[in-house]
């Protein structure tokens, strides 16, 4: 017992415990030299009767090993030959904090110590016996993991998961090493939820679970004590069907007539439930649909049109309705905004045989896509022919004509046909056996080579004045079209040659006409709007008569016919005796000597059957007075003949009716 005397200095206490004790000494508020104190106190005795150094140990508590948090770490004391002590024990964790222990005495000098460390890190496990440390004391113990987290697998958690829904998440460890898989489920309310895992005892687990609430579950992995990396993970819980969900892809609400229309319906996210697709046209009759299931949640529906008008495509969900879209189907043509022209077509020009007829059909306004344009052909119809336009061109003999069809430009089509022979064609242009508008459309085709001009009145010699002169246009080969015929020369008035056209045949042309004027005459002929001959004029030359012959010393004089007056009445009855009179001009008195009386002229009168009328000439000067007597009704023709050539009056002045 320690005696504390103040008046020498000497203090005293009596420590109750065994330990080491610091002794701290001051004098006037100032620590003496050295101090404190260190003092030992021993239970048993003076120090050298307790020896640290025989206290054994013995662990894996003391080394970490095999040792994972919340695990029994455990270590032996075994202190029977190291004195009279007893051993004393103090754990402190990671975070400096003492960690709780349990001691059990296992016989005399020998104890059992456990711990379980609350977590992964450094522990310092500190021994002491009889006030002293043992020789290792404090003892580092290193709790590690004994696995790699970081090479857990996780599939499945991507997955939707719903109301109803037995989800699976497999889970791999195989290369992340040995341990123990654990696992926690916390639904949105923060409940536990109940899962199943189970392993194959080769490093594959799998967890299920059995949500109940919709909203995010998190599930916490933990393998060896170590919780796995990008933990928790989330699990969105959605309604067991979700209609608002289904995506309908109708790409285009105008659709083509008699074409098959696709859409797509993606129902991937929208849960579990039933997927109805009607199509109703506008009279409200459902439409056959072709359904074509691509994967899980993707279908294809495709339908034809077979009618104008509005289609509605109604989308159900696990009953709930999803859209109701509207189309509407057009023929793939529009036949009212066709536009057709070129040759032909627009005009009253006709075509030219052995010429090339173009033709341009402009859809590029009309269509709703691509069209197939073909010329039109009974012999090769089927099915698999199907065009939206088809073109027919029939010629005169009711046979088609071969087509050339080239799209020029998107939505332009360049046609071509020649024309073999003359006549009235027929363009056809039609759709599903609709005519486009302004179909059919007549054509004519003129083949002015065909046309064959011939006769005297078109030659160049051997027409007389006063006589009839003729010919003939043969067009029975270049289509019906009406002939015009034009004869200009120096006559005007009643002496300007009129041609008389009549038609015997179909397309064969017969023209007459008289001239009273000696001179070049240009003949004009057309055929419909185009000129024959090559757009000139036939140009006969008609002569007059010789009426005498002069001394060489004098010039040749040709009389013409309006050098003589006829003076005949217009009209008389059969029963008259009718009086001509034929007179040179004044003029030509001297001249005419030749044809007066000492050679007068040879006066005929020919009646309407070409018969000679019984006449009586009388002459007095240069008067000449026939008397004739017609027998027939009809229009009378004077022939004169003077020095063996006829002078004839060409207009019908020289022309007279005879009546009863």
């Amino acid at each position: 017992k320690a005696v504390v005397s103040t008046q020498s200095g000497h203090y005293g206490r009596d420590p109750k415990d065994e330990g080491e004790y610091t002794v701290n000494v001051t004098f006037c508020g100032v620590d003496v030299p050295k101090a404190p104190f260190k003092v030992k106190i021993y239970n048993d005795g003076p120090r050298n009767k307790v020896d640290p150094k025989k206290v054994k140990v013995e662990g894996p508590g003391l080394t970490g090993d095999m040792i994972l948090p919340d695990e029994n770490a455990w270590f032996k004391i075994n202190y029977l030959e190291a004195g009279p002590a007893e051993p004393k024990v103090e754990i402190v964790g990671p975070d400096s904090q003492p960690i709780a222990f349990n001691v059990e005495q296992d016989g005399k000098g020998e104890q059992y110590v456990s711990y379980k460390p609350p977590k992964f890190g450094m522990y310092n496990v500190a021994i002491n016996f009889g006030g002293m440390p043992l020789p290792n004391s404090p003892y580092k113990v290193k709790i590690s993991p004994k696995v790699d987290a970081s090479k857990v697998k996780v599939a499945g958690l991507a997955q939707i998961v719903r109301i109803g829904d037995s989800p699976v998440f497999n889970i791999d460890t195989t290369t992340a090493g040995e341990g123990k898989m654990e696992a926690q489920v916390v639904s949105p309310s923060g409940k536990l939820l109940d899962f199943v895992l189970d392993d194959d005892d080769a490093g594959h687990h799998t967890l299920k679970i059995n949500p109940s609430e919709m909203g995010t579950h998190t599930i916490s992995l933990v393998y060896g004590k170590v919780p796995v990396p990008h933990g928790p993970f989330s699990v969105k819980v959605r309604p067991e069907s979700e209609p608002d969900k289904v995506k309908v892809q109708i790409e285009n609400s105008v659709i083509r007539l008699g074409e098959p229309t696709k859409f797509k319906i993606d129902s991937t996210e929208a849960g579990n439930g039933d997927l109805v697709v009607r199509i109703l046209d506008s009279l409200g009759n459902e439409v056959e649909v072709d359904h074509d299931q691509n994967g899980y949640g993707l279908d294809t529906f495709t339908f034809t049109p077979k009618k104008e008008g509005e289609y509605v495509v109604d989308v159900t969900f696990a009953g709930e309705p999803v859209t109701e879209a509207r189309l509407a189907a057009e023929p793939r043509l529009k036949l009212d905004k066709l536009n057709i022209f070129g040759d032909g077509l627009n005009s009253n020009k006709p075509l030219k045989v052995g010429e090339e007829c173009k033709m341009t059909i402009d859809a590029s306004r009309a269509m709703t896509g691509d069209i197939v344009i073909r010329e039109k052909d009974p012999n090769k119809m089927g099915a698999e022919d199907h065009a939206d336009l088809e073109l027919l061109v029939v010629g005169p003999d009711g046979r088609p004509v071969t087509l050339e069809i080239e799209e020029s430009e998107p939505g332009v089509f360049k046609v071509a046909f020649t024309p073999d022979k003359a006549g009235n064609y027929l363009f056809v242009a039609e759709s599903e056996g609709v005519a486009a508008p302004k179909c059919p459309i007549p054509l004519k085709a003129r083949g002015l080579k065909s046309v064959k001009v011939y006769g005297p009145g078109i030659e160049p010699s051997g027409n007389l004045c006063g006589f009839d002169t003729h010919f003939v246009v043969d067009a029975r080969e270049a289509g019906e079209e009406q002939l015009f015929v034009d004869i200009v020369g120096p006559g005007t008035g009643e002496f300007k040659p009129v041609p008389t056209i009549t038609e015997p045949k179909k397309g064969l042309f017969n023209i007459k006409y008289d001239v009273s004027l000696h001179n070049n005459y240009d003949v004009n002929v057309k055929y419909g709007e185009d000129s024959l001959n090559q757009g000139k004029p036939y140009k006969p030359k008609v002569h007059t008569h010789s009426v005498g012959a002069f001394p060489s010393t004098r010039r040749r004089v040709e009389i013409q016919i309006t050098h003589l007056s006829l003076e005949a009445p217009s009209s008389c009855s059969v029963d008259d005796y009718i009086d001509i009179r034929l007179k040179y001009a004044q003029r030509f008195k001297s001249t005419a000597k030749v044809c007066g009386p000492a050679q007068p002229p040879t006066v005929k009168v020919i009646g309407p059957a070409r018969k000679l009328v019984d006449t009586k000439t009388s002459v007095k000067d240069s008067t000449y007075k026939i008397r004739a007597s017609p027998v027939e009704v009809g229009a009378h023709k004077v022939v004169v003949r003077c020095s063996d050539s006829d002078l004839v009056y060409g207009s019908f002045s020289n022309m007279f009716e005879i009546t009863k």
